[in-house]
């Protein structure tokens, strides 16, 4: 349990090492043994009540994650005083020994049904809430697609599980010889079918940088789909319920349009292409 929210603390940023960074977050040494991660927005101290909520309820589940010690408020911008993990994710793994993304894919399915399974606290946004925002900010995008894309939303079931929001093997971290799944600031609760198809849509849409070589491009092609598969298959084999190939499909469809949002350029006319084929097929 993590300690209230602290004072200000009076450290210049700049006296902090910087040792990692998200999109959200930033991670700074701390002590020996712990590392601050701080939100890049000011103000934002309702998300750090989520995340210490989520973290709670994922260790509860059985789900190892790493220790809080105490929120606290640096140049304007809350964090949490976490245990520092020393080791690897499993993505950085699967790039040094490409041999083990059998196993990784396997891991990251195993820990997600076991997160999936959890229940979430009642403090966290749901899922349903959070997509048809998402589709308010599309709309003036993509006013159809959209439209038809929120009667889809309609007709897909609430729920009361714990939905990380952003699982995928960059997120799970090999230290002491243990497995722990790391930040949980989109943590929600709903559906767990959201989660998972959200998990499908991130490892098909990923690429390897510009410029990247034809074989090396060929290779990290393979490469995602032997790790997307083998994901599925273990996530469906550890889930607790029977999975609903049609509502992962229909969520799948929503997250990506959902993912439209985070505006990456290079995604986004493969993004368009695939909900308008989705779109093309249903009518």
């Amino acid at each position: 349990m993590a300690e209230p929210l602290s004072e200000e603390h009076r450290l210049p940023l700049g006296s902090l090492r910087l040792v990692g960074q998200g999109g959200e977050a930033q991670i700074y040494a701390w002590s020996d043994d712990r590392v601050v991660r701080l939100l890049r927005a000011r103000g934002s101290n309702g998300r750090i009540a989520f995340e210490v909520a989520a973290l709670e309820a994922a260790r509860s589940a059985g789900v190892r994650v790493p220790q809080i010690y105490e929120e606290v408020v640096v140049d304007g911008r809350p964090g949490l005083v976490m245990e520092r993990l020393e080791g690897l994710d499993l993505l950085s793994i699967i790039g040094r020994k490409p041999w083990l993304v059998f196993r990784s894919g396997r891991l990251t399915g195993e820990i997600h049904a076991r997160i999936n399974a959890a229940r979430a606290p009642a403090s966290l946004p749901r899922v349903t809430d959070v997509v048809r925002d998402g589709m308010v900010r599309l709309k003036h995008q993509e006013p159809a697609l959209i439209e038809w894309i929120s009667g889809i939303v309609e007709r897909l079931p609430g729920g009361e599980a714990l939905c990380h929001g952003d699982f995928h093997p960059g997120q799970v971290m090999f230290s002491d010889a243990q497995y722990a799944a790391l930040d949980w600031s989109g943590a929600m609760r709903g559906d767990p079918l959201f989660d998972y198809a959200r998990t499908r849509v991130l490892l098909s849409i990923g690429e390897p940088p510009p410029g990247t070589g034809l074989p090396l491009r060929f290779l990290a092609t393979a490469g995602r789909q032997l790790l997307l598969s083998s994901y599925m298959r273990s996530y469906e084999r550890s889930a607790t319920e029977p999975v609903d190939g049609a509502r992962v499909r229909d969520w799948e469809i929503v997250t990506v349009a959902l993912r439209l949002l985070e505006n990456i350029a290079r995604e986004r006319s493969r993004l368009l292409r695939r909900l308008r084929r989705e779109c093309g097929s249903h009518r």
